[in-house]
């Protein structure tokens, strides 16, 4: 949470009228967002990080067209954990496995001294997840020991991620993965944001 979604959602909705102009400021959001954007092309939707929205993240997930995964640049090694745990739901989810659909994650907050490029995330949460995979499989040997419920361990062997034996990376996964930088505070070009609405246009129209 506060990692920068809904101030991305506000600049998307409603656009800068300079190159220059920040986006709005903004709070940390305990409700959903949604509009339509791009001439009505689009329907964007911000989904809040926490986790008693997960109910509402699967729904949204399961007519997404693209994603835009906001990590704080800042607090992430902080919040490697948690953060790794979030995307890789994102990632191992039915729809979005099934519908390819494309990922970027946008490592946000960049204009602070102590965020860490995307580079760096991406290495940091390629780490973690391939930890989570071994716990996660874990878990599913146990449910294929006890559970009554084929369909219950179906769908728990489609959350691995990546190619089994091999150290995780994102290029493994069957739909994209990018990973931009942005910040909300200094401007529509600088800031990342220009980029971020181009792979939007890109992806829905792919």
């Amino acid at each position: 949470m506060g990692s920068g979604k809904t101030s991305l959602w506000c600049h998307l909705r409603f656009p800068a009228t300079s190159a220059s102009s920040a986006a709005p400021r903004t709070q940390t959001s305990m409700a959903i967002n949604a509009a339509h954007m791009d001439e009505g092309r689009a329907y964007l939707v911000d989904v809040p990080g926490h986790q008693k929205f997960r109910f509402d993240r699967d729904t949204q997930l399961k007519a997404a067209r693209a994603v835009v995964f906001v990590v704080d640049s800042v607090q992430v090694a902080r919040d490697i954990r948690a953060t790794a745990e979030t995307l890789y739901d994102v990632l191992a989810n039915a729809s979005v496995q099934e519908n390819e659909c494309p990922v970027l994650v946008l490592c946000n907050k960049q204009d602070d001294a102590l965020a860490l490029p995307n580079i760096r995330v991406k290495e940091m949460l390629e780490e973690e997840i391939d930890g989570l995979r071994g716990s996660r499989q874990a878990g599913l040997d146990s449910l294929q020991d006890t559970a009554d419920d084929d369909a219950a361990v179906e769908e728990k062997a489609g959350d691995y991620l990546g190619i089994d034996g091999k150290k995780f990376v994102f290029e493994d996964l069957c739909h994209p993965v990018q990973f931009n930088e942005s910040s909300m505070v200094i401007g529509h070009d600088a800031g990342g944001l220009e980029q971020v609405e181009q792979w939007i246009s890109e992806s829905l129209h792919t």
